[in-house]
């Protein structure tokens, strides 16, 4: 059993067109609210995936710096090795 069938009153609210528009308006506003969950979805995938990246390039330069300040001090030794073996021979 509809709603329409009850009275006149509902009928003619049935047969006019602002109930077919109302429909209509309802589609919309839920693929609207469709479109909008899917956008924060795909918002908080990209924010995760940035702040992988950063945190993974955070440690990367950590890693580099290290790196290069061992590299610095092993050039340092090797050098003042060089000097002392040159001032022994004269």
């Amino acid at each position: 059993k509809t709603v329409c069938a009850g009275s006149e009153k509902f009928y003619k609210m049935c047969e006019s067109n602002e109930l077919d528009m109302t429909f209509h308006l309802f589609i919309c506003a839920l693929a609207g609210a469709g479109a909008a969950v899917i956008a924060m979805i795909h918002y908080l995938m990209v924010l995760s995936a940035n702040w992988a990246y950063v945190k993974d390039a955070c440690r990367m330069q950590k890693y580099e710096d290290i790196k290069s300040k061992e590299e610095q001090e092993l050039h340092d030794i090797h050098s003042t090795r060089s000097k002392e073996r040159l001032n022994a021979y004269t």
